[in-house]
Parts: C-alpha cells; structure tokens; sequence
C-alpha cells in the first residue's frame, strides 16, 4: 500500500494537479454544505483527504536539497486541507469569540508548515507558517481584551521586528528560509498600512485618516529596506512587497494634510534623492597602478 502511496518524480507534475483539483473539490463541499451537512461528516471527508495527501507529500523522496515544485504543491495542499481539519475540530469546542476560535486555527496551522519547513526544507511553508502564526498572535491580542487600531499597530511591529531578526539569522545559512521571513515582516508592514487605508478590514470604521510622522517613517524605511533587500540578494519578492508598501505610503501621506504643501515628505524626499544621487554621480578619480606593474613576468613552470 505505502508503495501505491509513493509519488514516482517523474510523475510528480500530474500527481501534483490532481492534488489541487482534490483540495478545490474538499474546499468546495465545505464551503458549500457547511451549514447542511452534519459537523461528523465534514470532518470525515476532510480527515480522509489530508491524510491521503499528508501521506503523498511524506511519502515523496528528496532528490537535492530543496524540495521540488511537485513536492511543494504536496506540502502546500496537505496544510491547506489541515487547516479545514483544525477548524470542524474546533467548532466542537463551544467558545463564541471568533477571535479565540481563528486564533487557535492560526497556531494549529502553524505546527504543520512549520514541520515541513524543518523536516523538508520548504521555505514556501516558512511563509504559510510565519504568517499563520503572525495571524494567530494578532487574534490571540484580540481574544484577550478589545484592543485598538494604535494596539494592533503595535503588535504588528513587534512582529515585523521578531520576523526581521529571524531572517538576518537565516540569511547566510539558508536564504530561501530568510526571503520567506523578510516577505512575512514586509507583509505585516503592509497590514500596518492597511490599518490607515481600509481600516474597516480589521474592524475599526471606513475612515481614511492620515498617520502620525512615526508610522508614517516605519512605512517608508520599510519599503526601502525590503527593495535594497531584494537588489543585494536578487529575490523579487521582498521588491514586489517593497513597492506596494511605498503606494501605501504614497496615499497616506497625501490624505487628511492642511493642503498641498511642499514641507514634510516632499522635501526630505527630495533632500535624500539629490544627496543619493549626487553621491553615485560624482567623478571618480582613477585607480593609482599597482606596486608591482614593472616587475618581470615570472617564469614559465617546466614541464613535468
């Protein structure tokens, strides 16, 4: 049986394609019987299918250091299909705070991504389990007391810090790792920005307000960090979230101001652009020639 259960590489692809379709259809049912079907059967046709899949993505050999594309779909659904497995688990559990609830689905989806990150060097599960965790500190915030968009600002900080930290750490050792890391900290920058520009998506008004100096400085150093980030280490996707941050940036500080003036970001922008930009032009001045270019060449070695 588990040789049945053993993916063959070279048909890694096609498994792989019809474990997406799996998971959609599984998704699908959920979505589309939930309230019909009784919690007993979801969690069985759901338990079936994750460890149908679990057991694909355990199963399939390592052929280098990294996992293959294939394989990262296996990691990717099984995680996808746990977290379905987590959440029938816990509507069993009678707690009525939806904060509780998504943050302990958070922590449960966390410990799976996690495991394949370690265990299968996945750094595409480094991302889901760093951001699974993020989401499930955040309601866990929630679910203690009614914090307010400053708090939750906070939280997302500190987190951005932790995440940062852990990627310089990783950085040298195992950089797919650390570029995972850097976008989860890029990506809770970005939910800092979101809090000013869709604050209705965590619950506080649809208000557009502008931001202080200070988170207005944590946005703009960020952005610029996450693309010289990608520019030393050729990764595109701190650049991607790098840019995005910058257009949160952009809108913010352009909103609620006492009218368009000059003073503010536009001229400490304009200082550090020409003071960037003078340094890279100015003239250099040509190399002095080695100590040694008049020495003889040495001699030829002798055949042996």
């Amino acid at each position: 049986m588990l040789a049945i259960l053993t993916p063959k590489p070279f048909r890694g692809d096609v498994i792989a394609a019809g474990v997406v379709v799996l998971v959609t259809l599984v998704w699908t049912l959920f979505a589309r019987f939930g309230d019909t079907w009784p919690t007993g059967a979801h969690l069985a046709y759901c338990a079936v299918a994750c460890v149908f899949v679990g057991v694909l993505a355990l199963r399939a050999p390592m052929e280098g250091e990294a996992p293959r594309a294939y394989q990262s779909v296996l990691y990717v659904a099984t995680i996808a299909l746990w977290t379905l497995v987590a959440a029938v688990l816990l509507t069993l559990v009678e707690d009525d705070d939806a904060n509780s609830f998504y943050a302990v689905t958070g922590a449960a989806v966390a410990v799976p991504a996690f495991a394949f990150a370690i265990r299968r060097n996945s750094a595409a599960c480094t991302l889901i389990g760093s951001l699974a965790l993020q989401i499930a500190v955040l309601l866990a915030v929630g679910a203690l007391w009614s914090p307010g968009v400053e708090t939750v600002r906070w939280v997302l900080l500190a987190e951005t810090v932790v995440l940062g930290f852990a990627a310089i750490g990783q950085r040298d050792r195992h950089l797919r790792h650390g570029v995972a890391l850097i976008d989860a900290a890029g990506l809770a920058v970005v939910a800092i920005g979101m809090t000013y520009v869709y604050p209705w998506f965590f619950g506080f008004g649809d208000d557009l307000h502008g931001a202080n100096w200070g988170w207005e400085l944590v946005l703009v150093a960020a952005g610029f960090g996450l693309i010289a980030y990608s520019s030393v280490d050729r990764q595109p996707g701190p650049a991607y979230i790098g840019v995005f941050t910058l257009i949160l940036f952009t809108i913010i500080t352009s909103v609620d101001i006492d009218g368009p003036t000059l003073l503010g970001w536009p001229l400490a922008l304009a200082l550090a652009a020409v003071f960037l930009l003078v340094v890279g032009l100015r003239p250099t001045t040509p190399a002095p020639p080695p100590p040694d270019i008049d020495a003889p060449e040495p001699p030829p070695l002798p055949w042996r």
